[in-house]
């Protein structure tokens, strides 16, 4: 009988590589990957704007809407955790990038989760995501990445120098974007 063959799981591989650069970035040490699900999604050929991979915040909090209290439906981590972000990244589009250039993704990407680690982002004065703007924001994350990340690292995480081609055998965490759902007058006093 055969063995089956060896699945790169990318979504566990990545959870290491982001936590090794929590480790080393002091702007990143509040950051709990095991409370971050990481997973998979697929991106539109026909978008405007390429999008590599995407921070979605989970805030706990109940929020109203239109006079009706909705919360947020839960999402567990692999270890069974309630998440406080899911960082997603592009099937296949994540891995054409050059293996710093993913490594930088990461950065980018866990640098929008909120210093309170709190289920909502990282916000800046002017209230954006990507303060002043998004060239502010990435000259942030290439400076962060240059001085805590030293060229190399990325190749200690095969998640992030895997060369995708045919028969490689990977696995990992579809996305599951959770959705508000309405929350019965009940259920509300007792969240209060």
């Amino acid at each position: 009988m055969t063995e089956p063959a060896h699945r790169l799981d990318l979504s566990q591989g990545l959870r290491e590589a982001a936590a090794e650069v929590c480790r080393r970035v002091p702007d990143l040490q509040h950051v709990d990957v095991h409370r971050v699900q990481f997973a998979l999604f697929y991106s539109r050929k026909a978008q405007r704007v390429l999008t590599y991979a995407r921070c979605y915040p989970l805030p706990t909090q109940i929020r109203r809407i239109r006079k009706r209290w909705y919360r947020l439906t839960p999402v567990l981590t692999e270890a069974g955790l309630e998440a406080r972000y899911i960082l997603a990244f592009a099937w296949t589009r994540f891995w054409t990038l050059e293996p710093r250039e993913r490594l930088e993704v990461l950065v980018h990407e866990l640098y929008h989760i909120s210093p309170h680690f709190n289920g909502e982002p990282r916000k800046f004065a002017s209230g954006s995501w990507h303060g002043p703007g998004r060239k502010w924001f990435d000259r942030q994350v290439r400076s962060l990445t240059e001085q805590h990340l030293p060229t190399g690292l990325e190749a200690q995480f095969p998640a992030l120098t895997v060369e995708l081609q045919d028969g490689l055998k990977v696995k990992g965490q579809r996305l599951q974007v959770p959705y508000w759902v309405a929350i019965t007058n009940d259920a509300q006093g007792a969240a209060s």
